[in-house]
């Protein structure tokens, strides 16, 4: 059976994307159901779904608790600009890094975990940072900037049924933007100004769909 975000539980799917049912995933499930604001949880819960169905149409093995854990905490940092130390990125890694550890994941696999959450606001991300890094890069791409929005067509109307967009575009260019206010050092000021991130969300497929 398909559970939606609003479930206290670990859903077993999203949409007809299988969830990781180990005991990490769902510690990691419970924290971010309550602590994520209701528009980073559905994005981050989409951000894992297109990334398991990229993986699948190019055939790419890839693990689904990595996957899982980064697309959770991938933004946390953007709920703490204010207190931040470093680029929001590089915060939620280390976050990440220590509750996956703490709920039984191993260092080589907290460690990918951060690695992906540090690449996904990276350019140029390859297979030789790890497949689960190019997964939440080019998914994380696919649902703020609609990148490749065609790759997930068979799933994204199941998906979007369990987490739906809403007023996510608003919300996450205020976010980025405060991060840029605060530091002009981070990945975030590409984003926002030399990848236009406003024109390409209007502009997107998203934005008409």
């Amino acid at each position: 059976m398909t559970t939606g975000p609003v479930s206290p539980g670990l859903p077993r799917a999203i949409g007809p994307i299988a969830v990781p049912q180990d005991a990490t995933s769902a510690a990691s499930w419970t924290w971010a159901a309550t602590a994520l604001p209701g528009y980073l949880l559905h994005h981050s819960v989409r951000a894992y779904a297109w990334g398991a169905a990229i993986a699948a149409g190019e055939g790419w093995a890839f693990d689904a608790r990595v996957l899982w854990n980064a697309a959770l905490f991938h933004d946390v940092g953007l709920t703490r600009v204010g207190r931040n130390r470093r680029c929001f990125e590089y915060e939620g890694a280390e976050r990440a890094r220590r509750f996956v550890r703490r709920h039984g994941l191993s260092e080589a696999d907290a460690d990918r975990v951060a690695t992906a959450i540090i690449l996904h606001m990276a350019p140029d991300v390859t297979l030789a940072d790890g497949v689960e890094s190019v997964l939440l890069d080019r998914s994380t791409g696919l649902d703020v900037r609609g990148v490749d929005y065609g790759l997930v067509d068979q799933v994204r109307d199941a998906v979007m049924a369990v987490a739906p967009r809403g007023p996510f575009d608003r919300h996450f260019v205020a976010a980025i933007e405060r991060e840029v206010a605060r530091r002009t050092d981070c990945q975030s000021l590409r984003l926002l100004r030399g990848s236009d991130l406003v024109g390409s969300m209007a502009g997107s497929p998203w934005a008409t769909a």
